[in-house]
């Protein structure tokens, strides 16, 4: 017969299920990634497995006692892993080796915790009860999911996704699910959320993806047309073009093509990534949106020139990038008269530059 717990169960699988299969049929996901998310989708589900098994033998007969324990041992063992893989799957996992001895050394201290009745005991008549250092599993769950956040945050840097406030309610969210289970047991609501909070994740990171051109990690053309289209006046366009890109890839090949593309976008987001949006436009096209600061608009533009032309003295195969820009104001230009501006400025500067 069906209770409410174990409809939370058979929800929470049909979560794991539909957030695995989103990722294996998703052509956008690299073969490691899908692995990795499948991968914390188990663990999830091994440990949901642990917590049904541990209610449903908790107060049954006395030949339950070591299925118990070991549903218990499972679920306490599994749990501080499962932030930790959603780091590796969602964000920059920094000394790996590191974290697998803590979680092994974890683990080690459950097992050994299980046969001292430290963590949780499972008295004669096989019911469970939390046992004085059982904050010790507490502390590093939560130390877990919060290292997930953090490895996010650190893998999305080079992003310019505005999804700060997205994470932060992502946490809330898992932190009011898990807090609510350390508080009242009888609820059982803590997997639910790290399954729901997964699937949110997946959906954020895709977000985020699907917002970035991948060559140059700049924001994409969807993203510059979308912002075009609600821009607001009190800006600057600014449109750059890397000289003699053609030649680049005719002369060196695309795979040296695609290394200057990388290394202007790079300068680009270093001069204005403070001020303003910086996408990839086209072929060797960028652009930026500037709405912060601009009084230092030619500071910038002086400073990203000087960068330029000291790749060029260090890099032969990279002739330059031209700039040009233009300053929106609703009142006096509508946005694609300021974009040609712009264009024509950098055509100009582009063409008056260089060498026949």
């Amino acid at each position: 017969m069906l209770d409410l717990y174990m409809v939370i169960v058979l929800l929470n699988c049909f979560v794991l299920i539909i957030t695995a299969a989103s990722v294996i049929t998703n052509r956008l996901v690299t073969k490691k990634n899908k692995s990795e998310i499948v991968v914390l989708c188990s663990l999830i589900g091994i440990a949901i497995l642990g917590e049904w098994i541990g209610v449903k033998t908790n107060g049954a007969d006395a030949s339950f006692i070591l299925l118990h324990k070991i549903a218990k041992l499972v679920e306490f063992c599994v749990a501080p892993a499962i932030g930790v893989m959603a780091a590796v799957a969602y964000g920059l996992v920094k000394k790996k080796k590191t974290i697998a001895i803590v979680l092994i050394s974890h683990a080690a201290f459950e097992i050994l915790a299980l046969f001292n009745n430290w963590v949780f005991r499972i008295d004669d008549e096989n019911f469970y009860h939390r046992e004085e250092l059982y904050w010790i599993y507490i502390v590093t769950f939560a130390l877990s999911v919060v290292y997930c956040f953090v490895c996010i945050v650190q893998g999305n840097k080079k992003y310019q996704a505005r999804f700060g406030s997205v994470l932060i309610l992502i946490l809330c969210f898992l932190a009011a699910g898990i807090g609510s289970q350390m508080l009242y047991p009888e609820i059982r609501v803590d997997f639910m959320c790290v399954a729901i909070g997964n699937l949110l994740l997946y959906n954020y990171r895709g977000n985020v993806v699907n917002q970035v051109d991948k060559t140059t990690q700049l924001l994409n053309r969807r993203c510059y047309e979308t912002e075009i289209e609600n821009m607001k006046p009190s800006a600057y366009v600014l449109i750059f073009d890397i000289n003699k890109f053609k030649q680049i890839n005719d002369t060196y090949g695309h795979a040296e093509g695609d290394r200057a593309l990388e290394l202007v976008a790079r300068q680009i987001y270093k001069v204005y990534g403070k001020y303003g949006a910086c996408y990839r436009i086209g072929g060797d096209e960028f652009c930026v949106i500037m709405w912060k600061n601009l009084d230092k608009i030619k500071t910038l533009n002086c400073s990203f020139q000087e960068t330029i032309e000291n790749m060029n003295q260090n890099n032969i195969k990279l002739s330059g990038v031209s700039l040009g820009y233009a300053y929106y104001d609703e009142k006096k230009m509508n946005i694609k008269d300021v974009i040609a501006q712009a264009d024509e400025m950098m055509y100009k500067n582009k063409y008056g530059n260089m060498p026949n």
